[in-house]
């Protein structure tokens, strides 16, 4: 007897051809699009793709914040005088990457010595716009910054007639001096104070060294503290030094009696010949009535000419 297939068995495989008829379509269309002509490739990059449209700018924008490294100088420390209150200060605002300047000193006492100094940071102060046709292209690099403090020195306990800092607004609005090249140095990192002046007198004149080598000298030698200083800087103290000593040579000479309009170079007085010896001279006795000659000093030089 032959054998029959399952009539049950025989519907579900027929129904899953079908089923796999139905898919092929779908995916030989799938691969004719991800197998396209390379001529239509380059015909759909060449289509006009919408740009995506910019988003309108905040009312508001944010406001960078600088204060993290811009802190002000600590207010619990107390100092004898105010040029010992005025270095620290300094060194602390240099760390943080801003110059503190002096802008005005007032209450004096008895001796008229200031009791109080207004101090802002060196970015303080309304820009300005340079009218100049010069050669230097200069421009302001202020900023109106509103940081702001006082040096007070009071007598009253716990300060004891010591000196110490008020800050009265520690904000400021540009950003910190990192020492980046190509970044404007603020001046008051450059300047050159009496004991750099010194060194550069003594390595002028009696080492005899070059604008160039008194430039990397004087950096080498303080280290940090005139590591921004440039030739334009030495040069220029070099000149102020020459110029008060000039000055200085001019009103001893008025004083002595001599031109002021001349440069003069003063000698110092360790460095001058010792006086000589004092000489015992005799007098010449007075001679008599008939030997006394005129004196030729008194006589004039002009020849008489005698008539022939």
């Amino acid at each position: 007897m032959a054998h029959q297939p399952n009539s049950h068995a025989q519907g579900q495989y027929m129904q899953q051809q079908f089923t796999l008829q139905a898919q092929l379509p779908q995916q030989n269309h799938m691969q004719q699009q991800q197998q396209q002509h390379p001529l239509q490739q380059v015909h759909q990059s060449l289509q006009p793709h919408p740009h995506p449209q910019p988003q309108p700018p905040s009312q508001n924008p944010p406001r960078p914040n600088f204060q993290m490294s811009l802190l002000p100088p600590p207010q619990d420390r107390l100092y004898p005088d105010f040029t010992t209150l005025l270095t620290d200060v300094k060194s602390f605002a240099r760390t943080q990457g801003y110059a503190v300047v002096i802008g005005s000193s007032l209450n004096r006492d008895s001796e008229g010595n200031y009791r109080r100094y207004n101090l802002s940071c060196a970015k303080g102060g309304k820009s300005y716009a340079s009218h100049s046709k010069g050669i230097r292209n200069t421009r302001s690099t202020k900023t109106g910054c509103p940081m702001r403090m006082k040096a007070v020195q009071e007598k009253a306990h716990p300060y004891d007639d010591k000196w110490h800092v008020v800050v009265q607004c520690a904000e400021h609005n540009h950003e910190p001096f990192t020492g980046e090249p190509g970044v404007s140095v603020p001046a008051q990192f450059r300047k050159i104070e009496p004991d750099g002046a010194r060194w550069l007198m003594i390595m002028h004149r009696e080492a005899q060294l070059t604008l160039r080598q008194l430039t990397i000298g004087i950096r080498i030698s303080f280290g940090e503290k005139y590591q921004y200083v440039k030739k334009s800087d030495v040069r220029n103290m070099l000149a102020k030094m020459k110029r008060e000593e000039e000055r200085k040579a001019a009103q001893l000479a008025a004083q002595q009696g001599l031109p002021s309009n001349v440069p003069y170079t003063i000698i110092p007085q360790q460095h001058q010949p010792p006086p000589p010896p004092p000489v015992s001279v005799q007098q010449m006795p007075a001679l008599p009535e008939g030997m006394h000659v005129p004196d030729p000093d008194l006589e004039s030089d002009d020849d008489e000419v005698e008539d022939l």
